[in-house]
């Protein structure tokens, strides 16, 4: 009975240390928990060049290996600057994989090359399951912050509108032809950037969002929201900032 009775407090302890590691994460400022994300991808994004590069350095001569080591290489070199959020970059991904711009895209790409940098040795393994791991991080914690889930939504959004203005001013430009197409593009480039100051000063002048019908019987400082992008409701904190997709009691 009396090691029963000394067991039942040590799990409650290890418990009640992970509900204040998840408190810790959702009371997180977005934009510390952005750039945390950011720093854990671009290493992911590293380990798994190396990964590549490593089946080079031992002088594979398996075609099939080199193959997918060059995929490997060419998706980590895509993640990295991806993470970089280089504006150049942002038309060409555009072009060609707008599904990074979507969170449920990048969770795809980032179980897509895992899976590859499975068949590269012992090192893509480990680096693979590490993929793995990090896919299921930023599940995580979109789904445990939806402050920062709006916040990301926000940024894509805005890069792919931006990349959008960009591309259209370029085509323009060509319509045009080459003698006009120096003064179209910095037209369009200008009210791009016209465009982006509208939208900071309307976000800027939009107060915040009132609560809910219906959220009388919230605690003090609580009041319910609706995610723009899902519908979905979720409840904040005016006080201390804290979000919860569940209802507090």
């Amino acid at each position: 009975m009396s090691d029963g009775q000394g067991a039942a407090p040590e799990g409650e302890s290890q418990g009640g240390c992970c509900n204040k590691c998840i408190e810790k994460l959702k009371n997180l400022d977005p934009s510390t928990l952005s750039y945390i994300m950011k720093i854990i991808n671009i290493i992911n994004a590293c380990l798994l060049a190396f990964t590549g590069v490593w089946v080079f350095i031992s002088q594979s001569v398996d075609l099939l290996l080199v193959l997918a080591a060059m995929y490997v290489i060419m998706f980590s070199m895509i993640l990295l600057f991806w993470e970089l959020r280089l504006e150049a970059c942002n038309l060409c991904f555009l072009r060609n994989m707008g599904f990074m711009f979507s969170w449920r895209g990048r969770l795809l790409f980032f179980i897509f090359v895992g899976t590859l940098a499975f068949g590269l040795g012992t090192p893509g393994l480990v680096i693979g399951i590490f993929t793995f791991v990090n896919a299921a991080w930023n599940v995580t914690i979109v789904c445990i912050h939806p402050k920062y889930f709006e916040q990301q939504r926000e940024i894509g959004e805005k890069e792919m509108a931006s990349a959008l203005r960009t591309e259209a001013a370029r085509f323009a430009a060509k319509q045009a032809g080459a003698p006009q197409a120096a003064g179209v593009i910095e037209e369009g480039l200008n009210q791009a950037h016209e465009m982006k100051q509208w939208e900071d000063e309307q976000k800027a002048a939009t107060p915040a969002s009132a609560p809910a019908a219906g959220g009388s019987d919230l605690p003090a400082g609580w009041e319910q929201r609706t995610d723009e992008h899902s519908g979905t409701p979720y409840w904040v904190n005016a006080t201390t900032g804290e979000q919860s997709w569940e209802k507090p009691s």
